[in-house]
């Protein structure tokens, strides 16, 4: 096989990973104060020359009404969820063809149910004869924080004994997105993810997937040109207290990063859950 044949072969990735964590301690959901609170964005959009689509979000809430979301320090019992979310696309001179749904909802949510969700679908060709690309960037994140039900007892966990039953504090982090820099493309992604409920059973969850390729309107068939990047990262913490003076009873971390550049198909998808 030459160099220009190892160019062309297809990156297919499959990842999930499931965080999944012992009775009474794990990241849990934040329940919400105020329902019907949410924002909801669609784009459809064609466009010969440049398209910019910037977009920046972050939604903080508490489950207690005198809860001081200004205040790092939690209170017994207290509950916090952050969403971010994330999207530049920068699609200089060329033919893009462009969809983006976007809902972001505060309400208390069931499992199988989100609180922010996007998909997009990106089709972008360069305008060769003036350099044309494409750059696009997106990442979702949720974190969850929670201090124990006293910050005396110390609450049990899968990884880590303790002699009360009630809930340890907690925080958790993850995040996932994409980024491209690309000449041609055919790109679709979603992003969902919950971390307000009235339960306390229901996971905290965020899914990312990503699927580009080529348009096939050349001799590189349905290869996409350029480089693509696909990632996630994951902490999850356990304390017996509030998560900023505490002993720490568990610690995870997790790392993950696909790049593919040259001629490339690249499809991934991360799932992280962590229920009580």
């Amino acid at each position: 096989m030459n160099a220009y044949e190892l160019r062309r072969v297809s990156v297919v990735l499959l990842i999930i990973l499931v965080l999944l964590t012992g009775w009474a301690s794990a990241v849990r959901p934040t329940s919400a104060l105020y329902d019907q609170t949410g924002i909801t964005t669609s784009i459809d959009a064609t466009c010969i020359g440049t398209l910019l689509v910037n977009h920046d979000m972050e939604w903080q809430q508490t489950n207690l009404p005198g809860g001081d979301l200004a205040n790092n320090t939690l209170t017994p019992d207290e509950t916090r969820a952050i969403f971010t979310y994330r999207e530049n696309t920068l699609a200089a001179t060329g033919t893009t063809k462009y969809t983006k749904e976007y809902n972001m909802d505060g309400s208390n949510v069931s499992e199988g149910r989100d609180n922010l969700y996007a998909r997009h679908t990106v089709n972008y060709e360069a305008d060769q004869s003036q350099s044309g690309t494409m750059l696009w960037d997106e990442e979702a994140t949720i974190t969850s924080a929670g201090a124990a039900t006293t910050l005396d007892d110390v609450g049990r966990c899968v990884f880590a004994g303790g002699t009360g039953s009630n809930a340890a504090g907690f925080r958790g982090t993850v995040a996932a997105g994409s980024a491209m820099n690309v000449q041609e493309v055919a790109a679709v992604t979603t992003v969902g993810g919950r971390a307000i409920s009235e339960s306390s059973t229901v996971p905290v969850n965020l899914r990312y997937g990503f699927d580009a390729q080529g348009l096939g309107t050349n001799a590189n068939n349905t290869l996409g040109v350029g480089a693509a990047e696909v990632f996630m990262e994951t902490d999850f913490e356990t304390y017996d207290g509030t998560f900023l003076d505490s002993n720490l009873t568990t610690k995870i971390s997790d790392r993950q990063r696909t790049v593919a550049r040259g001629l490339f198909d690249l499809a991934q998808t991360h799932e992280y859950s962590s229920t009580t």
